[in-house]
């Protein structure tokens, strides 16, 4: 066979498999593990695992029999299963009543622990809706968990199928075994990774079959009125380091906003580089003028699994412009935007209320009901246009308008197209619109960016985030512990690791708060013991499996190959051993 470059000493070895006769360093291991990947794709990785089953059937066999039951079933499961695909889950299988889906596998997402509590509330409520319908009184009791499993194809040869296996799978089984009728019970690892934005209720560590030590329990019950951010230290925090520069060209764009005139701000950067973070320094700069000017500063984000959520980049915007919480109910909701129509446009709001009303969802009545009714879907989406137009117009010209569109790499492609209609409005009226998005080219989102560099060269200011400087790091790290005299080794660490992205340092640190190797004395963080190095923090490891889990085939192949040679080695080294591969089939 070819000779395969040692990726230690850099020289010829005759075979992978045998000792590299120059640096004496052993290949079979690794050259193990790749065969496996390339065979049968196993691999290791955090996955949120779902067991929802079933309650109620045994009494519907007795009284209605089996064949009614049968098509019962599966017309709830018709129901129910989409809610999972909705949140980017997969279903691995169905056993009998009862459904086990994944979240993270075999795609994973940088959310995947919310996308399972988001599911598993809908499917409680959209079960309930379910039994009105058809008369019955099923009920559903759910266990989930997250946890590192292998995932890959499970089965004997010939009758293999992709799943998952592990302690994170046995113990979701076991808090589904442990909930009751209407319940949603969920391990330590998930309620960590998703506390900030739902309710728990703190069921105590309790024993668990095949668990030596008892396992804290969480119940799920419902989504918080006033959900918190998901990044970010409790308890510490820094000014914000490395970002006075593009600050400053913001506060250009807010004065130039102050004196009539409209612009847009394209705020680009990948996960973690701070860009919510310099919008939010923005905001808060702006303050004091905001007050006096008496400007308008509203935010619309988008979800990370709302592409497929016609409008909802928009409705999220909308909601801010109107003014109540993102989880106010239909009749505050309702209410607000009658008192907003009437006070922007006098008798004629119920020429823009109609329209307004149903990109919300609201329930129309009467002659704004009507107003629906009669439009096909083109003319209805015309209306949307010509209301929003009106309403930014107006809302404009009684004081500047600043809109934050954040995520916008998730924007869904109805919200995209109507906003590339409204993005000219920056030109004649004291509105700005700022566009937060990760560069991602391939999205629908992306045509805002490409249209305001395009239309508005003049008006449009792009902000480009990169990594922090090796000393903008060392500062971060040391306002967020504020320690000065942190062991080199350990702050060395946390720098490597990180690589000057601002949301990997807060990882980095939050995992070794965690692991109580820095910990607080009399007021002031201490590291307790020396380390050589730190594993991937949870949070990071489902952020780098998405983008990984988005490449084409053959990228995520070399990507695995690459991370088996090592984390740094000369091109030519990946070249041979990619080469070897396929010359071995």
């Amino acid at each position: 066979m070819d000779p395969v470059i040692c990726p230690h000493c850099l020289m010829d070895n005759p075979a992978i498999a045998k000792f590299c006769m120059h640096c004496g360093q052993l290949l079979r291991q690794r050259a193990s593990v790749l065969e496996s990947y390339r065979k049968a794709q196993a691999e290791r990785r955090p996955v949120t695992v779902m067991f929802a089953d079933m309650s109620g059937f045994t009494a519907m066999v007795e009284r209605m029999g089996a064949e009614e039951v049968h098509r019962l079933i599966n017309s709830c499961f018709d129901q129910l299963a989409p809610i999972i695909g909705k949140y980017g889950g997969t279903i691995d299988k169905f056993i009998g009543d009862e459904i086990m889906a994944l979240f993270g596998a075999p795609v994973a997402h940088e959310d995947d622990p919310v996308r399972a509590l988001r599911a598993a509330l809908e499917i409680m409520s959209s079960l309930e809706d379910f039994n009105r319908c058809q008369g019955t009184d099923l009920g559903m009791h759910i266990g989930i968990n997250t946890g590192q499993v292998v995932a890959g194809s499970i089965g004997c040869q010939g009758r293999q199928q992709y799943s998952v296996i592990g302690a994170g799978v046995n113990l979701a089984a076991r808090l589904r075994n442990l909930s009751k009728r209407g319940e949603i019970l969920l391990g330590p690892d998930t309620y960590r990774l998703t506390a900030p934005l739902f309710e728990f209720q703190d069921r105590g560590d309790l024993a668990l079959k095949g668990k030596a030590e008892p396992v804290p329990v969480y119940k799920l019950l419902g989504s918080k009125a006033q959900p918190g951010g998901l990044r970010g230290l409790a308890g510490l925090s820094s000014p914000m380091v490395g970002r006075e520069e593009q600050l400053e060209q913001l506060c250009q764009l807010g004065q130039a906003l102050y004196e009539g005139q409209g612009g847009v701000a394209l705020i680009i950067g990948e996960p973690g580089l701070g860009k919510s973070r310099l919008v939010t320094e923005w905001r808060r700069v702006l303050g004091p003028i905001r007050r006096k000017y008496d400007l308008r500063w509203v935010e619309g984000r988008c979800l990370s699994y709302g592409q497929n959520l016609a409008y909802h980049l928009l409705v999220h915007l909308l909601v801010d412009l109107v003014g109540v919480p993102h989880q106010a109910g239909e009749s505050v909701l309702r209410a607000a935007l009658q008192a907003m129509t009437v006070d922007l446009f006098g008798q004629a709001a119920e020429e823009v209320y109609p329209y307004l009303g149903h990109l919300l969802s609201l329930r129309l009545e009467g002659a704004a009901r009507e107003r629906i009714l009669r439009l096909e879907p083109q003319a209805l989406q015309a209306r949307y246009l010509v209301t929003l137009r009106r309403l930014l117009q107006t809302q404009a010209c009684q004081t500047p308008l600043v809109l934050v569109l954040e995520d916008v790499h998730w924007a869904d492609p109805s919200s995209t197209d109507l906003l590339l209609k409204l993005l000219p409005l920056s030109q004649s009226q004291a509105l700005l619109f700022c566009f937060v998005s990760r560069p991602n080219e391939d999205v629908p989102g992306w045509k805002l960016i490409t249209a305001a560099r395009e239309l508005l060269p003049e008006q449009c200011r792009e902000i480009v985030l990169h990594s922090l400087s090796t000393q903008d790091s060392s500062r971060l790290v040391a306002n967020l512990l504020e320690i000065e005299t942190l062991p080199d080794a350990i702050r060395q660490i946390i720098l490597a690791k990180s690589e000057g992205n601002p949301f990997f340092v807060e990882e980095v640190i939050r995992m070794l708060i965690d692991r109580e190797i820095l910990v607080q004395e009399q007021g002031r963080w201490i590291a307790r013991q020396e380390i050589e190095s730190v594993d991937i923090p949870d949070n990071l490891q489902g952020l780098l499996l998405a983008r990984i889990d988005c490449l084409p085939d053959q990228l995520r192949n070399t990507l695995r190959v690459a991370s088996i040679i090592g984390r740094q080695f000369p091109l030519r080294v990946l070249q041979e051993v990619l080469r070897a591969q396929h010359a071995s089939g």
